[in-house]
């Protein structure tokens, strides 16, 4: 069954299928839905799953991986946590030179997927489409169905239509691969060293190879710290999957060298082994698994009756454990079949370096004071991930995949370089005004009140209090997430408004303390824009001399204050200000600045004074100033705000020219409802 455009096909021929693959290639290729397309149709399907009715061949434990999955919340999380808080934002990688960089979609990527994990052909699909490429799936030869039938639904969920162009199924032949291929700008392929060789020598030039090989995982325990708890949790890691994971445990090392060590430590793990694998439903080999397991334990015992070898066999109802005296790794037979062997700490790094390639997932049962060392050696060796046993299967969202991002796999980092004196004050080359966000249809006005009293969540981590401008002062709380895509938006528009990081040298006189942000907040934006910094705070005594010596001790050349301040500074420390004459911008936030106070303190050699930034405590950063608008006039922050223009009687969206009621919503803010 083929999967195109959003519809089955029961039978096409390869050439049939690449015509409507490649159909309309080149417009998907130009124009890649945005992430909250695909969070917005995951948010909608993760809805429709609750209905056992949709999808009704999925299983309860299935069901429940895809909700887990999807979770738009998770996505967000995964995708932030690899690529950065705005990945696809074409960004100066500093202030100070005109070098921009972002991630965009690979193109045209190939999936090859295996036959033992049901769910992974569609999770890797909608990895990739969060990055945003057009996906085609080659199926392992014995899927029966579930994937297309998830992908379906899924992009069925999607409102805007466009995301069944950039997901396809389409199961070809392995002879006519190259089919695909030849239109691949890259591939994912899952399998073992001789499958991915075969599909990697088919590859076009230039073509990404993004393989997924078999890896190899293990426990290593010391001895003292063994207790029955321990091998409890390491039997569950056993049995959960029958050993069919790349993380299920296949050996288990001992840090010892003494026969009577590992003797007692495999009679401990075959009683652990008794009570546990009866919780978990097991997977029966087939004729060449279980031929593979009798081996096994026929040449184990035969090394013992001929070779005088000090091995052991325990076993019991479907599991087994294959006690050998030797430091090495070997795969196992699999399927609850745990091959126990010594590995001190002396042979770690010289047993583990020829499998280093293979190597993922190590259960460690340390002494928490030999934890970080011997992490550190097993890190050093090879291994990729480090966990208590017990949760060997375990992960969390954005974790790296045998060592590597998978997004950034999926992406690639582009730079674009302009001279000097083109886009001076750009902070990024992001289309202006973006596309409408996705998650806002159909949502209710909030009045002032609403917004004041029911429109955080407990998520908030950062307080704020506000100016109380427009009301009684109340708390306003954001995440640090927001608050740092605030903070970098506001850094983009005081670059805009004329901050020169490259030269300039600030004093910051906004005020701190009781729960203001004015000092805090900016100092927070002129990290990011890595210039000189000194956080004077406004003076709570009156006192403005010691602001004026540090001015000139330092060789201060720009100011950011509320005009207040900043004008009661130059009245008070005239003469030493004059003197000076080295001020060359105000950066004003706060209150207008009136005509008569310009033009006294322009009389000091101020070329620049500039309302930099509009905005509230409530809802964050909405405006920004720039060289070549006049003063109180602001530009929409378009990265984190959307502005709509509403009649001020109906709320309906006035007619072009017309004046209306502004309504701001933030685009970024997770902690607002």
């Amino acid at each position: 069954m083929y999967l195109i455009q959003g519809k089955n096909y029961p039978s096409l021929t390869p050439e049939e299928a690449i015509a409507m693959l490649t159909s309309g290639l080149d417009s998907a290729l130009s124009q890649p839905p945005r992430p909250e397309t695909v969070l917005a149709c995951a948010g909608r399907f993760i809805e429709q799953l609750k209905d056992h009715a949709f999808l009704p061949q999925l299983g309860p434990a299935y069901r429940e991986e895809v909700r887990k999955f999807c979770q738009p919340d998770a996505l967000r999380q995964k995708l932030e946590h690899e690529l950065g808080d705005t990945p696809f934002s074409v960004r100066r990688i500093n202030y100070r030179e005109p070098q921009f960089e972002g991630w965009r979609p690979l193109g045209v990527v190939v999936h090859v997927t295996p036959a033992n994990a049901q769910l992974l052909p569609f999770f890797a699909i909608i990895e990739s489409l969060l990055v945003g490429n057009i996906n085609w799936l080659r199926p392992s030869a014995s899927e029966q169905g579930m994937t297309i039938d998830l992908l379906r639904a899924f992009i069925h969920c999607d409102l805007t239509d466009q995301l069944a162009n950039f997901v396809a199924v389409v199961p070809v032949e392995t002879t006519r691969l190259s089919l695909l291929l030849t239109h691949a700008d890259g591939i994912s392929a899952w399998g073992g060293d001789t499958a991915l060789e075969a599909i990697r020598q088919q590859l076009p030039g230039g073509c990404r190879w993004i393989p997924w090989g078999h890896k190899i995982s293990f426990a290593w325990l010391q001895p003292d710290a063994v207790n029955e708890e321990s091998l409890l949790a390491l039997a569950d890691d056993v049995c959960c999957f029958d050993q069919q994971a790349c993380s299920s445990p296949q050996i288990v090392f001992v840090d010892s060298d003494d026969s009577a060590v590992l003797q007692d430590i495999g009679e401990r793990l075959a009683e652990a082994m008794r009570r546990r694998h009866v919780r978990w439903q097991p997977l029966m080999p087939d004729e060449k698994a279980a031929a593979d397991i009798t081996r096994a334990v026929a040449f184990a015992q035969l090394d013992t009756v001929f070779a005088g070898a000090d091995n052991a066999l325990l076993a019991g109802d479907g599991w087994r454990i294959i006690q050998q005296h030797t430091s090495a790794i070997t795969p196992s037979p699999l399927f609850r079949t745990v091959l126990l062997r010594p590995l001190p700490q002396n042979k770690v790094m010289q047993t583990l370096r020829p499998w280093r390639t293979h190597l993922q997932t190590c259960g460690l049962v340390v002494a928490d004071r030999d934890r970080i060392p011997l992490s550190q050696l097993l890190l050093a060796a090879g291994v990729n991930r480090i966990t208590p046993v017990g949760k060997m299967h375990d992960g969390y969202h954005g974790e790296p995949h045998d060592g590597v991002y998978a997004l950034s796999q999926l992406a690639r980092r582009v730079t674009v370089t302009l001279d000097a004196d083109v886009l001076p004050q750009q902070a990024t080359l992001d289309p202006n005004p973006p596309p409408p966000p996705m998650l806002m249809a159909q949502q209710p006005i909030m009045d002032k009140t609403a917004f004041l009293q029911h429109a955080m969540r407990p998520s908030a981590q950062l307080f704020f209090r506000s100016g109380g401008s427009s009301g009684v002062p109340k708390l306003a709380g954001f995440t640090y997430r927001d608050y740092r895509r605030q903070m970098q938006a506001a850094a983009a528009g005081m670059f805009a408004a004329g901050l020169d990081p490259a030269h300039d040298k600030v004093l910051n006189l906004m005020y701190a303390g009781n729960l203001y942000g004015g000092l805090l907040s900016f100092f927070t934006l002129l990290e990011m824009l890595e210039v000189t910094h000194l956080p004077m705070g406004g003076p709570h005594d009156d006192d403005y001399h010691e602001i004026a010596r540090t001015i000139v001790n330092q060789g201060v050349t720009t100011l950011i204050g509320m005009p207040s301040t900043l004008y009661q500074l130059f009245t008070r420390e005239e003469a030493i200000l004059r003197d000076y004459g080295g001020i060359q911008k105000l950066l004003l936030g706060g209150e207008h600045m009136g005509v008569a106070q310009r033009d006294y303190i322009h009389g000091f050699g101020v070329k620049t004074i500039r309302s930099a930034l509009y905005g509230s405590v409530d809802a964050g950063p909405l405006g920004h100033a720039c060289t070549h608008c006049p003063d109180g006039v602001f530009h929409l922050m378009t990265d984190i705000q959307w502005l709509e223009i509403v009649d001020p009687l109906d709320d309906r969206p006035v007619a072009p020219g017309d004046t209306g009621r502004l309504l701001f919503t933030s685009t970024a803010a997770k902690v607002r409802r």
